[in-house]
């Protein structure tokens, strides 16, 4: 069985790798997004900083349930390297804020800047909401067996190294 646990900051390339490794691993992916809870996308970070704890923690709750009950999987949320006991891999990616801010403002079509300033706020949200939720540290790497820089691996390549790094790990 394979559970590959892939985490990163915003626009980081999480969903993207983790699509891709579902398709080349035949695996089911799962994904789970504050982004079903609002209207305007853009306003994720405002939506984290006021949700209650206990919705945090149910939302988190249900991506355990999902994991538990999948076979191999491929799990692309912040948390899952922390919750998924049972991880064959667990991947930190990593891209630069001016290359992340930049797929931010061509996903939803805003000005650069604009989009550095959503990407940080996004982050910020999560890290502070994480921290005192859970006492995670988003800043500490240690927990991850790889970490990918996404600004200089492109997607296929990622996934690939991903599914090779999973396959040589698998339990």
């Amino acid at each position: 069985m394979i559970k590959v646990c892939i985490s990163g900051f915003t626009s980081s390339g999480k969903t993207t790798a983790a699509d891709l490794v579902s398709q080349k691993l035949g695996i089911a992916h799962i994904h789970k997004s504050y982004k079903e809870y609002v209207e305007n996308e853009l306003e994720v970070a405002k939506f984290t900083d006021n949700a209650s704890d206990e919705f945090v923690k149910a939302f988190d709750e249900e991506i355990k349930k999902q994991a538990a009950a999948s076979g191999s999987c491929v799990l692309s949320t912040w948390l899952a390297p922390w919750f998924v006991e049972d991880a064959t891999l667990r991947v930190w990616l990593y891209a630069d804020i001016k290359i992340r801010s930049a797929r931010w403002a061509k996903t939803y079509n805003i000005d650069l800047s604009e989009a550095e300033k959503l990407v940080l706020e996004k982050d910020q949200s999560e890290i502070k909401s994480i921290k005192r939720i859970y006492g995670i540290d988003l800043n500490d790497r240690s927990i991850f067996d790889m970490v990918i820089n996404t600004g200089k691996i492109p997607p296929q390549e990622c996934a690939e190294i991903i599914c090779l790094a999973a396959k040589a790990s698998e339990k």
